[in-house]
């Protein structure tokens, strides 16, 4: 949990794919038969708003959502790209928001933070962050090697230490992951399944060879009794 809240910026990356405010038809994107170096220029333009990252933790009960943006929206926000997950009986919701800046508003990031906490029934963490607007940054790295990763099987402690630490290894970051763990057919055994995307950014490593990482991941399954899966991710 991110518990500083003055004066640090989120700089944006490749998963907001398309910044507010701005038309797929304003992004001019350069690409060479030779590279696979893929440049994008976002269009800026003045803007009287600022970026903030909101996200909030909460019991789950119908309304939580309507709750938390009708505090945004009476703030003057407007809710861009968010993502949402319901764990445990926990519902995380993460917007990027974009609301009046302080000339135009007299809303404070901790203003906000405190109204979410105390008005939103259930609510046991709120934090809002300043945040880089994604039209004024270049916010397309480009990816050297992206893999697909799925394990399965008996469930185990640290098993997802134990695979991330392989990625991290290989300076492979985790682009998005699921896990679930489920009674087997047969037994009283869980299942634990763990799936996701890691990637590579240009440069990559002179030694980089995603089939030794699949190897070093696959002898790593087999000393947990479970089935592991790395495959390239091949661009369309």
């Amino acid at each position: 949990m991110i518990s500083s809240l003055s004066q640090r910026a989120i700089v944006p990356t490749w998963r907001l794919m398309t910044p507010i405010g701005v038309k797929l038809s304003d992004i001019t994107s350069t690409t060479t038969t030779t590279t696979s170096t893929t440049s994008c220029q976002f269009t800026t333009f003045p803007s009287n708003n600022k970026c903030v990252v909101v996200h909030t933790i909460g019991k789950d009960r119908p309304g939580i959502v309507a709750d938390v943006t009708r505090i945004v929206t009476a703030k003057g926000g407007n809710v861009g790209e968010s993502h949402s997950q319901l764990v445990g009986g926990h519902f995380s919701l993460m917007m990027l928001v974009e609301i009046p800046s302080a000339e135009n508003n007299n809303t404070t990031l901790e203003g906000l933070q405190d109204q979410l906490r105390k008005e939103v029934e259930g609510m046991s963490s709120a934090e809002c962050l300043e945040a880089v607007d994604p039209r004024k940054v270049e916010v397309c790295p480009t990816i050297g090697f992206a893999g697909h990763f799925k394990l399965s099987g008996a469930d185990n402690s640290g098993i997802v230490h134990k695979l991330t630490t392989v990625l991290a290894a290989n300076s492979l970051t985790i682009g998005n992951m699921k896990t679930s763990r489920e009674e087997a057919p047969f037994g009283g055994t869980e299942l634990f399944t763990m799936e996701g995307k890691s990637v590579a950014y240009e440069p990559l490593a002179s030694n980089f060879d995603w089939l030794k990482i699949k190897e070093e991941l696959q002898e790593m399954g087999e000393s947990m009794n479970c089935d592991v899966e790395f495959d390239e991710v091949t661009k369309s």
